[in-house]
């Protein structure tokens, strides 16, 4: 651990603890600052703090406002109260325990007064430490530091009992195991097994965002096999097992759109739409995948002359560096890439200078024709004379728009 960055944090926090200590009330710094503080990570101070109190939230309320800059009360009837306290996002939640029950894709919570009770809910020991903000001192019942240390994950209670209370902790699994290079207590990846239809009571928004997790960690190689091993990838992403080189996809940008299209590469279209709409994926993220794949596809499919450059190129707009990474790390795919750099080095000059000759009014206006389908044909044609010859003048793009004419007239 870091004294430097925990004397800092003290520091930082040293204004909120005032505050609940004149009001008789205890806070804890507690989340993934105190286990990536631990673990030696140097970036910890870009998460948000998530402290834990006895207070309530309606105390916690009342507390705060002395120093804080913004309050917000979206998470209070979870026992959460937000704040922006020097520019830095908190929150502080109210000691607690919840479950999920039956079919219910809502957590049931219920206060405590209990800090250990409130660090026996959370998902994996590694997450069930805290930071007494008076003496800086690390409260840790059930060995978080020394799993860490040991890179092993383990739950605080039997697994059973904690995937059960909230079953996307399974899917949580999965990123620690990449995140921190752990491996697994012996019996958990059996109570995922066991569980796995329990995640189908998760709202898809929150599998989709802890999916997203996964792909942009360093390395998601180990928690997509954990999914793969478990089959918990059944639930929410059964075209996983479509892609034998996972071992690759962290060569890939840190870009989940990227890192997913990769994963999707060989799934049906369709198939794939559906997918992605059911976990509640935007459309533009659903147009970015579906773009990266259909233009990585254009580099290993077919012939790179100049042509199929072009094509390629304008197809994939701000996705060809995307593509190009997706292309790279299938199989044979050395000499598709060279093909393209080869192209690159003479077409890419003339491909950023090009514009269309003209617009929608303008070609209306050249053929004397009203507004329709034929106007976006013309556009398409002219596109399609520069993919395969190169730029021509604005003379000979009018030339072939009036043959083009003449010969639907005729």
């Amino acid at each position: 651990m870091n004294a430097e960055q925990l004397n800092k944090l003290l520091l930082f926090t040293s204004p909120i603890k005032e505050c609940f200590k004149a009001d008789d009330k205890q806070i804890y710094l507690v989340g993934g600052i105190v286990r990536d503080l631990h673990a030696g990570l140097d970036d910890i101070f870009n998460l948000d703090l998530d402290f834990t109190t006895d207070a309530t939230p309606d105390e916690i309320k009342k507390i705060i406002q002395p120093v804080a800059e913004s309050v917000w009360l979206s998470g209070q009837r979870f026992g959460t109260i937000g704040a922006q306290i020097n520019g830095k996002t908190i929150e502080i939640t109210t000691h607690r325990s919840e479950s999920y029950v039956s079919e219910s894709r809502k957590p049931v919570v219920t206060f405590s007064t209990d800090l250990q009770e409130d660090l026996s809910r959370r998902d994996f020991t590694i997450n069930s430490m805290a930071i007494n903000l008076e003496s800086g001192n690390l409260i840790d019942p059930f060995n978080g530091l020394r799993d860490l240390q040991m890179k092993i994950l383990r739950t605080p209670l039997d697994p059973h009992i904690s995937f059960s209370e909230d079953p996307l902790r399974m899917m949580r699994a999965a990123r620690f195991i990449s995140r921190y290079n752990l491996t697994l207590e012996k019996g958990l990846k059996e109570s995922v097994q066991e569980l796995k239809g329990r995640l189908e009571i998760v709202s898809n928004e929150r599998i989709r965002d802890e999916l997203n997790k996964l792909l942009i960690t360093p390395d998601p190689n180990p928690g997509l096999k954990f999914l793969l091993k478990t089959k918990l990838y059944e639930t929410f992403l059964p075209e996983l097992t479509s892609y034998r080189r996972l071992h690759q996809i962290r060569y890939l940008r840190h870009d989940h759109c990227i890192r997913l299209a990769a994963l999707l590469v060989n799934s049906r279209p369709e198939t794939r739409t559906a997918r992605l709409k059911d976990l509640k994926y935007s459309n533009r993220e659903i147009d970015t995948i579906d773009n990266l794949i259909s233009a990585s596809q254009m580099i290993w499919t077919q012939p790179m002359n100049d042509a199929q450059y072009r094509k390629w190129y304008l197809h994939a707009g701000d996705n060809r560096q995307g593509s190009i990474e997706i292309a790279s790390i299938q199989r044979g795919a050395r000499k598709r890439i060279a093909a393209i750099q080869r192209k690159a080095r003479h077409l890419d000059q003339e491909l950023k200078n090009y514009t269309p000759h003209f617009t929608g009014s303008e070609i209306i206006s050249i053929l004397n024709i009203d507004q329709g389908p034929q106007v976006g044909e013309a556009l398409k044609i002219l596109e399609n004379i520069f993919i395969e010859n190169g730029p021509i003048s604005n003379q000979e793009a009018i030339n072939f728009l009036q043959d083009w004419t003449k010969g639907k007239d005729n």
